[in-house]
């Protein structure tokens, strides 16, 4: 039953279909917003350090066969630190969700210090311990950023628009930070000095980090006796299992591009000038797809970007296996790159409209887990088979094809889920005006505002009937959300 809030009586007005869609504007760039998209962009010019550290010390500096080799136990000791601490990052983000920036600073200093330990330790045992802690921090700093975005927003239908407006701020600053970390390491022959840089960017992140406003009190909706199963049921709907079951195929895609990539051209004898077209490709592709995806939210729901994607990728990848040619290898790079960021900010936003705040660490904590281990496989087994760039890209569409045809379908019947089990009016008036308020929520959230305001006000006009009580946060949200969309 629907937490007590306050009535809806006839004295207050009650919103008309036409004011619900009322069109406004907002702007989402928050001074909040703004700081933690610098904190973020240029931790992502560190990592970018880092990784050119490790491309000279673990990749290039070896044989083909012997690389492949420490490649191999590199990724599988990637996933260990997500076995035992995916449980208590989510939780620990959520339970101190006061203290959001504090958690920042700490994460960032803390890879500074790894990163400044690496420069060491390159070429001993202890170096897979750092480099593990290393991605331990990223991935932690990944899941805060995505539970740290809906408190620094004030309307949850520009979350696609910030998230991709982080992207891009974080694919230039860190594309700037991979030119000079190549330049750097050409310039001086050495993988020490990029981590030292590295340590220094992660402690600017820091101190702006430090400056991050105190985040609103999230707003808690009051379940009563139901609170654990429909906290359950909102973090574990069909439309996001399936959605997040899509983005770890896209990511095993991803995976096996770059890694079966990066050998093949080896083997082939390829000019490094190969790969680092196809890095740029990739790179470029990104940005690309986190321009679009604004626009595209405006006309379509967060899981028609995620299918697009998925789809497009899987039409490109079985194009692609057709022919080996430079250019198909840069189109296919650029591609990825661009349905990769383009199905990560469908997918961030899903989570972050349709699963509670309380959850948002445990959710993205669970699901950077699962899109990791996507992307393991995906490595492992371009690494382990050692085929060619055209049997690695069938490979890859004779799994996206079938992915795309069942997310496809799994999408459409989630977003009827909502509906079909809905309860007898008759029954349960209650239930009723619950049902009516979660299919506004649903179509809300579909990009289907004329529905949902129909559905809104099905919903009042009933519990003003029967003298149900309806929450007055959700609906007065969910009102001058709809009167905000075009």
């Amino acid at each position: 039953m629907l937490h007590r809030g306050h009535r809806m009586g006839h004295d207050e007005p009650v919103a008309t279909e036409a004011g619900l869609l009322k069109r406004g504007s907002a702007d989402f760039v928050t001074p909040g917003l703004r700081r933690f998209t610098w904190a973020h962009a240029v931790a992502a010019s560190a990592d970018a350090f880092v990784t050119v550290s490790l491309a000279g010390s673990l990749f290039f500096s070896v044989s083909p066969d012997a690389s492949r080799q420490q490649v191999l136990t590199y990724l599988i000791v990637t996933m260990a630190p997500f076995v035992v601490l995916a449980p208590l990052i989510g939780p620990a983000i959520d339970r101190f969700r006061r203290g959001h920036r504090w958690i920042a600073v700490v994460l960032y200093v803390a890879r500074a210090a790894l990163a400044l330990a690496l420069s060491f330790f390159l070429f001993t045992l202890f170096f897979y311990v750092l480099a593990l802690g290393l991605l331990v921090g990223s991935k932690a700093s990944s899941v805060l950023k995505s539970a740290l975005v809906p408190g620094l927003v004030a309307d949850t239908q520009h979350l696609v628009s910030a998230n991709s407006r982080l992207a891009r701020m974080t694919t230039i600053v860190g594309g700037a930070g991979g030119a000079a970390a190549v330049g750097v390491s050409g310039l001086t022959n050495s993988s020490s000095i990029p981590l030292f840089a590295a340590t220094v960017l992660f402690l600017v992140s820091a101190v702006i980090a430090s400056r991050l406003p105190r985040p609103r009190t999230a707003e808690e909706i009051e379940y009563g006796d139901d609170r654990p199963e429909l906290e359950f049921e909102d973090t574990h709907r069909p439309l996001i299992t399936a959605s997040a079951t899509a983005y770890t195929v896209i990511r095993f895609a991803v995976g096996a591009f770059v890694f079966g990539l990066a050998f093949a051209l080896r083997r082939s004898n390829e000019p490094a000038w190969m790969y680092g077209a196809a890095v740029v490709a990739y790179g470029a592709g990104a940005y690309l797809g986190n321009v679009v995806a604004p626009i595209a939210r405006r006309r379509f729901g967060e899981d028609r970007l995620l299918a697009g994607a998925l789809v497009g990728l899987a039409v490109c990848a079985a194009f692609a296996a057709a022919g080996g040619s430079r250019i198909l290898i840069v189109f296919v790079a650029t591609v990825m790159g661009m349905a990769t960021t383009f199905g990560r900010q469908g997918f961030d936003s899903l989570v972050q409209r349709q699963a509670p705040r309380a959850l948002h660490g445990r959710s993205f904590s669970r699901f950077e887990t699962q899109f990791q281990l996507g992307w393991v496989v995906g490595a492992t087994f371009a690494t382990a088979a050692a085929f060619s760039t055209q049997i690695s890209l069938a490979v890859v569409a004779a799994v996206l094809v079938p992915a795309s045809v069942l997310y496809v379908r799994a999408a459409h019947e989630a977003r009827h889920f909502a509906l079909v089990s809905a309860p007898d009016p008759i029954d349960d008036v209650d239930a009723a005006v619950r049902s009516h308020l979660r299919a506004a929520l649903h179509w809300e959230e579909q990009g289907q505002p004329r529905f949902a305001a129909i559905e809104l006000r099905a919903a009042v006009e009933l519990a003003e009937a029967s003298g149900t009580e309806l929450p007055a946060e959700i609906v007065d949200d969910l009102a001058e959300r709809l009167r905000e969309t075009p």
